[in-house]
């Protein structure tokens, strides 16, 4: 609307002077080439990729400024004359994106300017990219050829245009050559008037609903649709919460009466927190909608315009604040935190109340056509640096609210502590806090000015009203900083770190006051493993043609889950019975675990002296190594006979000293053997991390898009560290379920595990694969997720002999030797097969085009619902 408004001021004799600074008469023997495709198959939106290739004399008067640096004025008016219409002194686009600037190259008569544009229809825009238009209707759209008026003139050589594989429904103009779905025009000899390129297509109907939803009032059910999610998120927690709160753990009786009542209050406590941040974060993801979803949509109906519309910034800024002092008032942190918190807490009532005083515009947005005064005495003022300061102070009530709550989450298994001093932090972190949310404002100010320079490029700043257009769009597009917080703080890391947290403390709580007694977690526990398995490590796919159905693979994880336990109850190792009725771990369990291990060890040496008497090798007899071998392969009977008191009863079949070794895993208790697995996960996981963020975050174009990006350099950041959480909370679930997973070694129950991991992934690679959508790098995701567990499994194994570790010279030479390989084996060919795997697949990823396109979010335009958790 700015650029409307100036453009209708501008002076009519504009127009005739940018015309002559062309020197549109010199242009006539320039040579044109244009080119555009449309890719609908395998994208999650139709994409489109341009090409602009002019070739103008050397004669031009013009031709010299193209070599230009591109901040002075004269590089953008030649580009201008070539790429924009010249009577156009304030071009801006918001739907073009570019990997670099126009390519100028100097041959001996002619210079050519080559420039490369991309777009993907994300909503029903026009979308301006290059010399090409495509606008958006609900089926039908329409792409036309809009040519730079300096060129008209010129020699346009060949027009080609790729639909994508779909035929035209109609063409303007008849092409000279090409086929139904790619269509070309060219001009043999220069002279007489460019072709009209007008065509109109219908694209695939997935792509055209994923470009629908995104209007009103369809987005708003997209959010709705994250809201469910967050619903069934809850209602997973309570449901783990409620299991956990009817069955305590009772203390060993050993212990005093007041330890037993510590140990209760902790196992109390700590439930009641996970209800109440299960709710907490499903408040907050509620808050999404109306941060954006709802509150666009009344806009758009005019329903309670004061605040949808005159003073929705100020909505925003309520909702941050508000959130973040429930985080406050849970976590409770020190007294020097809680006094910057009200402080900062003040500064921002006191704007919210009284802008003007802090030299912000009243309605907390500029207009520099309607109110130039207003626009001036912002900048003047330094209303940006104010408005940033605002930021500032939400962040940082976030982020204490934020600490402090995790803190108080895991601390509260142990004795709780006075009310007051429960989320208190040192001051070291305090500063920390304060250096982050004065730096996250401060870079979505630079990002933004980032992406004003590359959506306005090609404008004038000889004019004196391009200061007023730069400082109100400028500020108008840094006053969605509050909600945009919510949308990617909440919805992308907090909503489920904190939950994952409060189980972990619930868990943990419980396996404390349980002591040395808590070999297999209980059924409550096992469903709150279940829910810590979905909320922390489960993969967040589901996105079809526009509409979020998270749900179903939400699903799929939890049924591949339960049918994993249930199948383990049965066939695992510790579950196979010894006698009717009895399963293995109710004897094993009152075995001496040092002569369990002793046992193994002894099993090893003397399969050994066996295989080299098969060899040759020895002498010894058979029968004594076999009898010897018969008598490791026994347990006390779990209900001897009247009178028998020392009968032994043989393991079953395919289980040995050590396999019921390895079964145990390397701790006593079945949350050690977690924490364990959580550790090893996370120090292998490292290398793996590294690289899935860069393919992700970093490779090829990417990492440009985060200078243009509000949290983009945060995000990446924040990605490698929740990336690391998945893979360690995935670990802890491995070491959790290490005795109730099926398989004899580590690296079959992590295949187990893996494949669990996998099964939303597959629900929907089906599903992308039906609406002809991208996969994206999931396939190296659990390519990645399945080596890090296998490693992890096989590191386990060998901590379980740990103590045979100095008779060793390798870990490698343990391995061996608890696996009893003597060549090759089928664990080491999984493992060389994984390596190839990934290897295989960052060879194509390294091919591939990660192109994204920075343009306004639709949530900010026309409004869109929650991106969901």
């Amino acid at each position: 609307m700015c650029t409307a408004v100036l453009l209708c001021l501008v002076p009519g004799g504009i127009a005739h002077a940018a015309d002559d600074e062309c020197f549109r008469g010199e242009l006539k023997t320039a040579r044109v080439t244009t080119s555009v495709r449309l890719k609908h198959n395998g994208e999650d939106y139709t994409r489109g990729t341009g090409v602009l290739t002019v070739k103008v004399p050397k004669s031009w008067s013009l031709a010299a400024d193209l070599l230009l640096n591109g901040d002075t004025e004269p590089y953008r008016t030649a580009m201008r004359c070539l790429l924009r219409h010249p009577d156009d002194p304030f071009p801006w686009r918001d739907t073009e994106g570019r990997t670099e600037p126009p390519q100028v190259t100097v041959e001996k008569k002619w210079m050519t300017v080559e420039q490369h544009v991309t777009t993907r229809v994300i909503n029903l825009q026009d979308r301006d990219f290059g010399p090409w238009r495509l606008t958006e209707g609900n089926r039908l759209w329409t792409l036309e050829l809009i040519r730079p008026t300096a060129l008209d003139g010129a020699w346009w050589q060949e027009i080609t245009v790729d639909l994508g594989g779909r035929a035209a429904r109609d063409v303007s103009s008849a092409p000279t050559t090409g086929a139904t779905d790619k269509l070309t025009w060219t001009r043999e000899k220069a002279g007489g008037d460019p072709p009209e390129v007008r065509i109109t297509l219908q694209p695939p109907a997935t792509k055209a609903s994923a470009a629908r939803w995104a209007e009103d009032p369809w987005f708003v059910f997209e959010s709705l649709a994250w809201v469910l999610w967050s619903a069934v998120i809850l209602t997973l927690t309570w449901a783990g919460a409620r299991a956990l709160r009817r069955t305590p753990v009772a203390a060993p009786v050993s212990a005093s009466a007041a330890d037993a009542q510590r140990l209760a209050d902790a196992q109390r406590v700590t439930v009641r927190n996970l209800r109440f941040i299960g709710s907490l974060a499903f408040v907050f993801s509620a808050a999404e909608v109306l941060d954006d979803g709802l509150l666009a949509h009344f806009d758009n109906e005019n329903i309670a315009e004061f605040w949808t519309d005159r003073h929705r910034t100020a909505v925003h800024l309520a909702l941050m604040l508000l959130t973040g002092l429930l985080l406050c008032a849970f976590g409770r942190p020190g007294r020097a935190a809680l006094s910057l918190t009200a402080a900062a807490t003040g500064y921002v009532i006191a704007v919210l109340y009284r802008p003007t005083l802090f030299k912000l515009p009243s309605e907390l947005r500029l207009d520099s056509g309607d109110d130039a005064p207003t626009v001036e005495w912002f900048r003047q003022a330094g209303g940006m640096y104010m408005f940033t300061l605002v930021c500032a102070c939400a962040v940082f009530v976030w982020l204490v609210g934020t600490t402090a709550s995790l803190l108080w989450l895991w601390r509260a298994h142990a004795t709780p502590a006075p009310a007051f001093f429960r989320g208190r932090f040192p001051l070291t972190v305090l500063a920390a806090l304060v250096v982050i949310s004065t730096a996250l404002p401060a870079v979505s100010v630079w990002t933004a000015e980032n992406q004003w320079a590359q959506q306005s490029w090609l404008s004038s700043r000889a004019d004196e009203r391009y200061g007023l257009w730069h400082t109100a769009t400028l500020f108008n597009e840094v006053r969605w900083f509050p909600s945009d917080w919510l949308d990617w703080f909440n919805a992308i890391h907090f909503w489920w770190w904190a939950p994952s947290l409060a189980i972990l403390a619930a868990l943990r709580a419980r396996a404390t006051a349980a002591a040395g007694t808590a070999l297999l977690p209980t059924p409550p526990e096992l469903l709150a493993l279940k829910v810590f398995f979905v909320v922390c490590a489960a993969p967040v796919v589901g996105w079809y043609a526009g509409v979020p159905l998270a749900i179903l693979p939400l699903l799929a994880l939890w049924l591949a889950l339960t049918a994993l336990l249930a199948y383990g109850t049965k066939h695992a190792v510790l579950y196979r019975e010894l006698a009717p009725d009895v399963p293995l771990f109710k004897v094993a369990q009152r075995y001496d675990r040092q002569k369990l291990l002793k046992d193994a060890r002894r099993h090893r040496e003397l399969h050994s002296q066996l295989r080299r008497l098969e060899q040759g090798q020895e002498e010894s007899r058979r029968d004594q190594l076999e009898y010897k071998l018969d008598q490791l392969h026994r347990l006390p009977h779990p209900s001897p006979p009247t009178g028998l008191p020392n009968t032994w009863i043989r393991l079953p079949d395919s289980v040995g000293p050590v396999e019921l070794a390895l079964a145990w895993g390397p701790r006593a208790q079945w949350w050690e053997n977690a924490c364990r697995a959580a550790l090893f996960a996370a120090v292998i996981a490292v290398p793996a991390t590294v690289v899935q963020v860069w393919v992700d975050h970093i490779r090829d174009s990417l990492w440009e898009d985060k200078f243009l990006s509000r949290f983009g350099l945060a995000e990446t950041v924040l990605a490698f560290v929740s990336q690391e959480l998945i893979w360690a909370g995935v670990g802890f679930v491995l070491g959790a379920l290490w005795r109730e997973l099926p398989g004899r070694r580590g690296p079959v129950r992590a295949f187990w595990l893996a494949f669990v991991y996998a099964a939303p992934v597959l629900v929907h690679w089906a599903g992308v694969r039906t609406f002809d959508q991208a996969f994206g790098t999931w396939a190296f995701n659990l390519s990645l997720t399945l080596l890090v567990l296998t490693l992890t499994g096989v590191v386990m194994d060998i901590d379980t002999f740990r103590r045979e570790g100095h008779y060793w010279p390798t870990k490698a030479g343990l391995l061996l030797s608890v696996y009893q390989w003597r060549t090759a084996s089928f664990q080491v060919a999984f493992l060389v097969g994984q390596i190839v795997a990934l290897v295989t697949i960052w060879q194509q990823m390294k091919g591939a085009d990660p192109m994204v396109l920075i343009e306004r979010d639709p949530t900010e335009g026309t409004g869109n619902g929650s991106s969901g958790p």
